[in-house]
This record gives C-alpha cells, structure tokens and sequence, in this order.
C-alpha cells in the first residue's frame, strides 16, 4: 500500500501546503490572535503523522518518531521561550520584527512531503529516502509546536 501513491498523498500534499500558507500568513502580519498560533503545527502534525502512518505500512518502527517528534517539541520549545514577545491590549500577539524562521520550518517539511512523494513515484527504490523524509517532517512538526505552545504559556501567563 505504501510503495505507490495513493489518495492520502492527496491529503498529505494539502496539509503540508496548508501547513506553508499557515506559516506565510503568520509571518506577514504584525499581530496574531493566539488562537491562530496553532494552525501551522496541526497542519503540520497532519502531514508528519501522514508520513509516519506510512511507514508503519512499511514496517519501520514507532521510536525514531517518538524520539524525532520530542526533538522538536524541545527544541522548538526552547525557541518559543526565548523569544522576544510582547501582547497587545486586545491580547493580539506582537511578532517581532527579524528573521522568519517558522516559515523555513515550513518550508523544510514542504520539501520532506516532496520527497516522499518523489519516492512513492519511483516505488521500491525510493524506500531509502522516504524514511529520513518523514523523521525531518516529524522533527518539523515537534518544532512548530514546541513553539507555539511556549508562546502559548507565555501569553497565558502574562495573562493571569
């Protein structure tokens, strides 16, 4: 079932594309709803678990992904809690002004589904990439919502 497309690559596609418009539009405003901090990493999270599933099919095991995803969620985590925030009298979330790096984040799990799908065109050959492809989308989507739940409790203790 895994060695050739299939319509979850349909899904697949749309969620990391969903994931990368997401993450553009976030980057683009000044201010965010805090609502909408979590739309990136679930799109995200749909698309590496997308790609996970698929590997299961192909009999890889659960623990590079656990340990793949935990990477990110620290990592991203770290990066949430460091940076420079600030809340509005609305509760809108300021982005500071700087370099984008949720979209990169975007845009390598955009690259992950690629090859991914590249592989499942070329069928068994394309094996040997599409492993290390779904570990950096799941360490992709750790990442985005490391972030976005370390800004979350930043601004929910701010707001207390």
């Amino acid at each position: 079932m895994s060695n050739h497309l299939n319509l979850l690559h349909i899904l697949l596609a749309l969620s990391a594309g969903a994931c990368f418009y997401f993450a553009a539009w976030e980057a683009r405003r000044r201010t965010i709803r805090f609502r909408r901090l979590f739309w990136p990493p679930w799109s995200g999270l749909v698309a590496a678990l997308l790609l996970m599933f698929f590997q299961f099919g192909m009999k890889q095991p659960l623990w590079p992904f656990l340990a793949a995803l935990l990477l990110g969620v620290a990592v991203g985590g770290t990066r949430g809690l460091t940076m420079k925030l600030e809340v509005d009298e609305y509760w809108l979330v300021v982005r500071p002004p700087g370099p984008r790096t949720l979209v990169w984040v975007a845009v390598v799990l955009v690259a992950a589904v690629a090859v991914d799908i590249a592989g499942a065109i070329v069928g068994p050959a394309g094996r040997i990439w599409r492993f290390p492809a779904a570990l950096v989308a799941m360490v992709c989507a750790g990442l985005l919502f490391g972030r976005a739940l370390a800004v979350a409790a930043r601004v929910w203790r701010l707001n207390r």
